[in-house]
């Protein structure tokens, strides 16, 4: 059984991806592992006792929030299997040496989202994960209504990379929503709809048991605003965004717009490398 990872710092932001996260193995058939990493720091002055004192400290609260959240996780997902594991350490590096055993489908971690475009969860460790996991991360904004997948959209430009980037949604997601291919392009611009026709008929052959709609949208300016504006448009349930080497992504999808989408979603959106 395929293991979801979830980073939290206890706070409200965590618990609501914590929720998602829950309902989404349940839905899925999954697990889930709830991580927090700790530091704790020591005193370059001599007082080893005041430093081991800090240390047991952070271990004893730590230990006992994790308790207390999985007891709490545990009551409103009972079908699912849900664990919770407190490591001293620096985030990233913690996330990315679990990440190694191939045991986690994806890593899911939570935001303010858009309402509070001042604080994240973590400050930029969502970035940073999302930068370097090799599983899907999936960023869930404090204030996600409750669990929904039924309408995902998909950013597309017709590469066949994202042929696998869907191979990977699906092996990490284990659902069958409807899949809303979404493009945009220069407004003044041709609208492209004989590629996204073509795009459509190979995704559908691609994966025949998914429900899969495409639309182009002219913009003029590829940034969070238009993320958004779509994605309330449509009803959309999750964002889907790939990230290859050198792609679409990264000419359109600028780093700068990578992070302010991971840090202040409107909706949960995941992220793929391949």
């Amino acid at each position: 059984m395929k293991t979801i990872l979830v980073p939290t710092d206890f706070s409200e932001n965590a618990y609501v991806a914590a929720e998602y996260a829950c309902a989404l193995a349940k839905a899925s058939k999954q697990q889930v592992q709830l991580l927090h990493v700790y530091i704790a720091l020591y005193s370059g002055y001599g007082e080893e006792g005041h430093s081991v004192k800090q240390i047991r400290w952070a271990e004893t609260e730590s230990a006992e929030a994790m308790k207390n959240l999985v007891k709490n996780l545990s009551r409103q997902f009972p079908e699912v299997s849900i664990e919770g594991e407190c490591v001293k350490g620096f985030m990233i590096e913690v996330v990315t040496e679990k990440l190694k055993n191939g045991a986690h489908s994806l890593v899911v971690m939570g935001t303010k989202g858009v309402t509070n475009i001042t604080e994240s969860i973590l400050g930029s460790t969502t970035y940073e994960v999302i930068k370097k996991s090799p599983v899907p991360v999936l960023v869930v904004p404090i204030d996600t209504p409750d669990f929904a997948f039924q309408r995902v959209g998909f950013f597309t430009a017709y590469d066949d990379h994202e042929l696998d980037a869907l191979l990977a949604f699906q092996q990490a997601i284990n659902l069958r929503p409807h899949l809303s291919m979404l493009h945009f392009y220069k407004a003044g611009e041709e609208a492209p709809d004989k590629d996204l026709e073509r795009w459509r008929r190979k995704v559908e052959e691609a994966y025949p048991d998914w429900g899969i709609s495409c639309k182009a949208m002219p913009v003029d300016k590829v940034d969070i605003n238009a993320v958004v504006q779509e994605a309330m448009a449509d009803g959309l349930d999750l964002l889907v965004f790939v990230r290859p080497q050198k792609s679409f992504f990264q000419k359109i999808f600028t780093p700068s717009l990578t992070k302010a989408v991971a840090n202040y979603p409107a909706i949960p959106s995941l992220f793929i490398r391949v």
